[in-house]
């Protein structure tokens, strides 16, 4: 009898996991973060946890972690985009071209993002006319829009900044006031939204029990780093420019978009980190705390319900193609910055890699759950997989081979865990 009732407790304390674990889609990420730290660090102990590592990790992530942002976004409303690969190498295209024709570098930026949502658009579109399946959708609009590229960009030749002007970099010229103001805009922005997303993420800690906390925790850590981040970068920028209040600043766009910004480090931190943290907040923000975050949700979840509610379920939908368009677009004026080229196959294979981080995060492919949160840290799990491997003398070629596994692995678990709803 005792045996019994034993068995009948664990059963339900097992029951009562499952159920915290569907509360929290970050939960698994988060663990499988965890393991992967301790493994590398006590495997590759002198080299894995170093500045260098660090770096490493976060700048070889960043061009595909803003890329993520969307694809889980996309993702929870229950929709695939396999074309943002190539709408990166079209962007990249379209934002180096216009710079070499003379098209000053603001605009050029601009123009690119604004190719790649219009290439979302057409996804989006596409989809709510011919009621295709996403999944054939970007299928096609994959190979239409990497033709763009390799059309434009003939031969396997590369398109080279430095082809064009081998003297310098696109410049920004800023009078003082401008700048002073600029970053007193961003602590006013961040003190306003940063403040709401505290309370919120607050609220729902002490709402949540046991691993449902997980998610509010990781939103509230989230929120207050960005804010000390932006509020901290902003106003020392501010404190030091107004030192000199007469000189015109000169910037370099490049350095801007992916340069080095810890100048003092040894390690290649660079500002492409600092986008993709400020886009995680944001969107992170919208998802959880707005009610275009909720409509997102109920869009993916149950279409039909959502649309007895109210929501304008097509239009919910053609929205997050064009922010998945958008986010792939940026990542690709952010990459850019760094390499200051472009070859006709950037960004190949990306939306395997992005997808299968949506996923590994908890997003769930049939839509309706996951988080900004869980992707990124599915992002960041296949950098140290990438780093850490090489590390420990694993060949480069495997680490497909174990992003399949952890992929494959992560699905039925995350099956398992939600059959409890």
């Amino acid at each position: 009898m005792a045996a019994l009732d034993t068995s009948k407790g664990m059963r339900t304390q097992l029951h009562g996991l499952r159920t915290q674990f569907t509360r929290s889609p970050e939960a698994g990420a988060l663990i499988g973060f965890i393991a992967l730290i301790i493994f590398f660090s006590l495997t590759a102990s002198q080299n894995f946890l170093t500045q260098d590592s660090l770096a490493s990790i976060l700048t070889s992530q960043s061009t595909s972690g803003i890329v993520a942002v969307g694809v889980a976004f996309l993702m929870i409303s229950g929709e695939f985009d396999l074309s943002v690969g190539s709408i990166l190498g079209v962007s990249s295209l379209v934002f180096l071209s216009l710079i070499m024709s003379n098209v000053p570098a603001v605009i050029a930026a601009l123009a690119a993002v604004l190719a790649g949502a219009t290439m979302g658009l057409v996804n989006g579109l596409i989809l709510v006319w011919t009621r295709i399946p996403s999944f054939i959708v970007t299928l096609g609009t994959l190979q239409a829009y990497r033709a763009i590229a390799l059309t434009a960009i003939r031969g396997g030749s590369i398109l080279r900044y430095a082809d064009y002007d081998s003297k310098g970099q696109p410049w920004l010229y800023f009078h003082p006031v401008v700048i002073v103001v600029v970053m007193l805009a961003i602590i006013a922005f961040f003190l306003y939204f940063g403040w709401a997303g505290v309370r919120n993420y607050l609220r729902a800690l002490g709402k949540s029990t046991g691993i449902a906390k997980i998610g509010p925790a990781l939103g509230l850590i989230l929120v207050v780093l960005a804010c000390v981040v932006f509020i901290g970068g902003a106003a020392a920028i501010a404190l030091n420019q107004l030192k000199d209040m007469t000189s015109i600043v000169q910037i370099s766009f490049f350095e801007l978009l992916n340069g080095r910004f810890i100048a003092s480090a040894t390690a290649n931190f660079r500002t492409s980190t600092i986008w993709w943290l400020l886009i995680i907040a944001i969107f992170t923000l919208i998802l959880s705390q707005t009610r275009y975050g909720s409509a997102t949700y109920a869009t993916g979840g149950n279409a039909g319900a959502a649309r007895a509610q109210g929501i304008p379920v097509d239009r919910v939908r053609i929205i997050n193609f064009v922010i998945s368009g958008a986010l792939a677009g940026l990542a690709g004026v952010i990459a850019v910055g760094r390499q200051q080229s472009v070859f006709p196959l950037d960004g190949q294979n990306l939306e395997l890699e992005v997808i299968a981080a949506a996923v590994i995060g908890g997003t769930l492919l049939s839509g309706g759950y996951g988080s900004i949160i869980g992707a990124t840290l599915g992002v960041l799990i296949t950098g140290i997989l990438r780093t850490g491997l090489v590390l420990i003398s694993v060949p480069a070629e495997a680490f497909q081979g174990f992003i399949g596994i952890i992929l494959i692995v992560t699905v039925v678990l995350n099956t398992a865990v939600r059959r409890v709803r």
